[in-house]
């Protein structure tokens, strides 16, 4: 084996022979930080292609990041989409033109195509298999959110969400329903949640508050969101089922009890409601009709806890305080009621309406 040995660094050259040594120890010494031997160099003319070995290293990174099953498959089929347009090519030769015009070419989720792609080549450039020179997709933006309110009303009454609550069949659809609309949550929360990244305590607050789920973020910031009994309820059966229904089970449940209404409200045009609404519908219900319940064992402001502390800013007080405590809760006049419901749950959705 022949090597070069050059203060405490040691580069094993892929040569069979002294002469071949010495002219690898020449191109070392001109540029001994951009020095690749001959295995290395050929690894990285090798193509970087979307295939399996990419997605599927893809996937495994994002499962350790904690992206749930529905976001991973999402990812996924985005990027077979581009696989596909971009007919296998060696992504270092693509060109930014040629990644917009495969944009223009779809017609629908332009931003989470774009969103997929963009987090392929990330990780490509974090495993060091794409260098940044060579990656089409830094310059390719993503599309800034729209905000809808002007073009259309976001958000349903709650005399809607009941009925659709009513009129669904599959109680872990109505899970989920339930703990959208009295808390917001998100679908990426609910689902962590039930795959057992959230923590469930419970709680029996006498005002109301039956427990907490709790979240960590990426930031290291502990997310708690206190529950009635009813959605604690749903959060444990979600959490025992060990997965969130999936997103396509949960708009074919919606778009079966619209058709179920339609038929016990003839006259009406009913539209299956979008589960990602509820989180506005809460926001909503919160500010026109909602009220804030607190723990009984009392508590006192952020701001006073952050002034006795000695702290400038409340941020620093929740960044390493917050997450030890109760929050308080939003209730409103909302009623989710069925009939195969287990008994005590209707019971507590009663008692918290």
């Amino acid at each position: 084996m022949w090597v070069i040995e050059r203060q405490r660094r040691v580069v094993a050259l892929d040569v069979a022979s002294e002469r071949d040594a010495l002219a690898e120890l020449a191109l070392w010494e001109r540029n001994p930080d951009g020095y690749r031997t001959r295995r290395q160099a050929a690894a990285d003319d090798a193509p970087v292609r979307i295939d399996e070995d990419v997605l599927a290293g893809l996937m495994a990174h994002l499962t350790e990041k904690g992206r749930s099953l529905e976001y991973r498959r999402s990812v996924r089929n985005y990027l077979a989409a581009w696989a596909d347009a971009l007919g296998g090519r060696d992504l270092r030769k693509v060109q930014l033109r040629e990644l917009r015009r495969c944009l223009t070419e779809w017609k629908t989720a332009r931003k989470s195509r774009i969103i997929a792609l963009k987090s392929m080549t990330a990780w490509l450039r974090e495993e060091d298999r794409l260098k940044p020179a060579e990656d089409p997709t830094l310059e390719l933006r993503v599309p800034p959110s729209v905000a809808e309110k002007g073009r259309r009303t976001k958000g349903y009454p709650m005399a809607l969400v009941e009925r659709f609550y009513a009129a669904i069949k599959s109680q872990p659809v109505r899970d989920v329903l339930c703990l959208r609309a009295k808390t917001g949550m998100h679908d990426s929360e609910i689902s962590r949640m039930a795959s057992g990244a959230g923590e469930l305590r419970e709680v029996k607050d006498p005002c109301g508050i039956w427990g907490t789920v709790s979240f960590r973020h990426k930031n290291g910031r502990v997310h708690i969101v206190s529950l009635d009994a009813q959605a604690f309820a749903a959060a444990r059966r979600l959490v025992a089922r060990k997965r969130s229904p999936r997103g396509s089970t949960i708009h074919e449940c919606l778009g079966y009890a619209a058709a179920r209404l339609g038929n016990q409200f003839p006259g009406e045009e009913i539209e299956p409601i979008h589960p990602s609404e509820l989180r506005h519908s809460f926001a909503t219900w919160s500010s026109e009709c909602g009220q804030v319940v607190k723990p009984t064992s009392g508590g006192v402001a952020l701001e006073m806890v952050a002034a006795v502390m000695g702290h400038l800013s409340t941020r620093t007080t929740k960044l390493f305080y917050e997450g030890v405590q109760v929050p308080p809760m939003i209730i409103f006049p909302l009623r989710l009621l069925h009939p195969d419901d287990p008994v005590d749950v209707s019971e507590a959705g009663r008692q918290s309406a």
